[in-house]
């Protein structure tokens, strides 16, 4: 999945630790939303592909952050940053850290 070369996840605080969230952050944001028997509400709805680059940067964000405040309540996304290259490539970068009163050695 070439795609997926361009999300990076970076750690704010918390550093190698989160890279056990690492698997599920990036298995929520390539689900599609209503896709998954048993919890059809795991994934994002995707309504943001067609928007223009910064928008779609700004509405993917929004909608990663309430989707893993739901699935992935340990850790809590900062910041989303989309850079689009002249080619039409879109290079992202989502910040993320653990929430206050969860303990990255003990997770």
């Amino acid at each position: 999945m070439r795609e997926t070369d361009r999300i990076e996840i970076v750690p704010v605080r918390g550093g190698e630790a989160l890279e056990r969230a690492n698997a599920r952050l990036r298995a929520l944001i390539l689900s599609r939303e209503r896709t998954i028997p048993g919890s059809r509400g795991f994934g994002l709805s995707g309504d943001f592909l067609d928007a223009p680059c910064y928008e779609a940067a700004s509405q993917f964000g929004v909608e990663l952050e309430g989707k893993a405040d739901e699935y992935i309540p340990e850790i809590d996304i900062t910041e989303v940053q989309a850079d689009a290259g002249m080619d039409g490539t879109v290079q992202t970068r989502i910040f993320v850290e653990w929430r206050d009163g969860h303990d990255n050695g003990n997770q």
